[in-house]
């Protein structure tokens, strides 16, 4: 009987055993079916093609390739040759191509297939009107892709996309997906906006690592003579980012839905300096052998694009009307930081923002002409935009030091941004920011707001300047400014913040 009761047992152990097991390899078979994986294929004797095969189940009949390139007649298809798809069973499916970088497949849902195509680098051939540096190129010590340039999806809803890399052996890739423990170059991507709007560098080039927390920024400095200023640009990317976290009191924080461990920035020369953020990766370009200014301009690129990992990614408008916000309040702490680490003097600092941001803002014809706050004109008045938004971020920041006697700045307001917004996926108004600055100053910014941000009226910056004890005027529609010989002990603490001076109290 007890031994009778022992094989029962023994028994159903055994069957809830092979039940668990069954399960499990039902489990894994479905997510191997369901798994996308994505190699890539790159030789040193010719690095300008890229060879990849995608391995995917059909979600719909259509193969398609990101945003982007929307002047040339099949997008990014334009640089995809050779492409075939086959079942699991190796047998060619026929493909209609059909126009907007799209492919339909002969082919029912749920199929297995296994995708092979080229991708040409022949991308530099092309006038690209925002600039090579979100596209594709290469240098002299490898090849940089774009995620969007690279990729044919299925389905808009795919999530954790294995990426492989067959590269020489003496290459290196640098991107911003979680790297595989089991294989060499094997990375994974969070889902599909992650995979197309990362930054890819395979080559010999250098990489930094800097780590804050959960959080990491890496450079791949794709060219020699970039190369040889890694001392400089890793010093300035450790104060730039030690200086953000430091401001904003910790590091990026966006969305859920976007969640952020990882960004990758793109340093290589070229014949002139630009710069382009995509997602959470930043590219830039830096003239060859080009003057100061164009070496202040690269390096203001970085910062600028960084600091929207904060003000834009982990707080970010409700609708283009803050646009000026976002874009302006950025370049005036990208100032800032470029100051705090030494970067700029004192000197350099007023002459850009003389030489450059005003000299923008009153050339641009929308000045005058059209509201600050109508963000839509955004990408064709700079000046507007981007240099008023500066402009005013100043004029407030000045306002609200001089009522508190420095004791309060728009440092407060952008921290109280993050702090609420950061790790969600709410949104700040216009209203909320004019509240914001009423509970900092004690003033009402009510009249600033209807002249100079949803008015057409022109900001007297050089009335704001002069709280900070600095002689400002405008003459011919230049700003002309200087520092003061003698000041006062206020002034002189409000110039300190305006230069980018944290108040720790």
């Amino acid at each position: 009987m007890f031994l009778n009761q022992l094989t029962r047992l023994h028994i159903a152990s055994l069957f809830i055993a092979l039940m668990l097991f069954s399960i499990k390899s039902n489990a894994e078979t479905i997510d191997s079916k369901q798994a996308t994986t994505y190699t890539i294929t790159i030789h040193k004797s010719n690095p300008k093609l890229a060879q990849i095969e995608a391995k995917f189940t059909l979600k719909d009949s259509l193969l398609y390739m990101g945003w982007g390139a929307s002047k040339l007649p099949n997008r990014w298809a334009t640089f995809v040759h050779n492409l075939e798809v086959m079942d699991k069973q190796e047998q060619v499916l026929s493909v209609q191509a059909l126009d907007d970088a799209q492919w339909k497949i002969n082919a029912p849902i749920h199929t297995e297939i296994r995708l092979r195509y080229e991708v040409h680098l022949d991308h530099e051939n092309y006038d690209w009107s925002s600039g090579i540096d979100a596209v594709a190129y290469t240098t002299d010590l490898g090849v940089f892709y774009t995620g969007r340039t690279l990729f044919v999806l299925n389905g808009e809803d795919r999530t954790n996309i294995n990426v492989r890399f067959n590269i020489p052996k003496d290459w290196a890739v640098t991107n911003p997906w979680s790297k595989s423990a089991e294989k060499a170059n094997s990375f994974q991507a969070a889902n599909i906006t992650d995979l197309l709007t990362a930054l890819i560098f395979a080559g010999n080039h250098k990489e930094i690592s800097l780590k804050r927390d959960d959080f990491e920024l890496v450079f791949a400095l794709g060219s020699t003579d970039i190369m040889n200023q890694e001392a400089e640009l890793k010093e300035l990317a450790q104060g730039v980012l030690d200086y953000y976290i430091e401001l904003m009191g910790g590091i990026p924080n966006p969305s859920p839905d976007n969640p952020l461990r990882k960004s990758v920035v793109v340093i290589s020369s070229s014949e002139k300096t630009d710069g382009e953020a995509l997602g959470n990766n930043v590219s830039v370009l830096i003239e060859k052998n080009g003057d100061q200014l164009s070496k202040t301009f690269s390096r203001f690129i970085f910062a600028h694009e960084f600091f929207h990992l904060w003000c834009g990614k982990s707080f970010s408008p409700a609708s283009d009307d803050t646009e000026w916000f976002k874009e302006g309040f950025t370049n005036y702490y990208t100032l800032k930081a470029l100051h705090h680490v030494n970067f700029l003097t004192d000197e350099s600092y007023l002459d850009f923002l003389s030489s450059f941001f005003y000299k923008r803002y009153h050339n641009d014809e929308g000045v005058g002409r059209y509201a600050m706050a109508d963000g839509k004109k955004k990408h064709d008045h700079w000046g507007l935009v981007y240099a008023g938004g500066m402009l005013v971020g100043m004029s407030q920041d000045l306002t609200i030091r001089s009522a508190t006697n420095n004791e309060k700045s728009i440092d407060d307001l952008m921290k109280q941004l993050f702090e609420k917004y950061g790790g969600s996926n709410n949104t700040y108004t216009l209203n909320e920011l004019q509240e914001l600055y009423v509970e900092l100053s004690g003033t009402n910014p009510t009249e600033f707001f209807n002249m100079y941000i949803l008015g057409t009226n022109k900001i007297p910056i050089d009335e704001y300047l002069t709280l900070a004890g600095l002689d400002a005027k405008i003459e011919n529609g230049q700003l002309i400014l200087s520092k003061k010989d003698v000041t006062t002990l206020k002034q002189r603490a409000i110039l300190e913040g305006f230069f980018g001076e944290l108040n720790t109290k």
